[in-house]
């Protein structure tokens, strides 16, 4: 590794960090709701995905059910904005998963296993009181 000499600028590569644009009304929280996000974020060759709660992808309607009824409509939402970015399920890299009770676990694991059949991404599952009442609530990176 060279030193600088005295005076001499580091020079920085910016990153390019492109929005991904909601592939369909319902799913852009921040019209919405005003959550000051993007849906997903492209950058590195991966796919940030902004914390996905379960809404009707037409309508933005917030869709209250059991962790399972949410966990599938959350995963259908995080299928249509991955291919929307020109990936997908299969390509998760990690996944942040808070459930409103540690108890859900296995039921979270059931639903999990129907959406990441191979492979599993790394993961991590916290209990935390989740925004507006919900029971379940994921982020998700994935491959580009």
């Amino acid at each position: 590794m060279q030193k600088k000499a005295a005076g001499e600028r580091e020079m920085t590569v910016p990153i390019l960090r492109e929005p991904i644009t909601a592939p369909a009304p319902g799913l852009d929280l921040r019209r919405h709701y005003g959550h000051f996000q993007s849906p997903a974020i492209c950058a590195g060759g991966l796919i940030f995905c902004s914390g996905m709660i379960p809404v009707d992808p037409q309508t933005g309607e917030r869709l209250h059910g059991t962790l399972t009824s949410e966990a599938h409509v959350i995963f259908g939402n995080l299928k249509l904005l991955l291919e929307a970015a020109g990936s997908s399920l299969d390509r998760l890299v990690q996944v942040h998963a808070l459930i409103y009770d540690s108890i859900e676990y296995d039921v979270l694991n059931r639903v999990y296993r129907q959406y990441v059949a191979g492979g599993p991404p790394a993961r991590t599952v916290w209990s935390a009181q989740i925004e507006a009442g919900f029971k379940v609530q994921l982020d998700v990176i994935a491959a580009a």
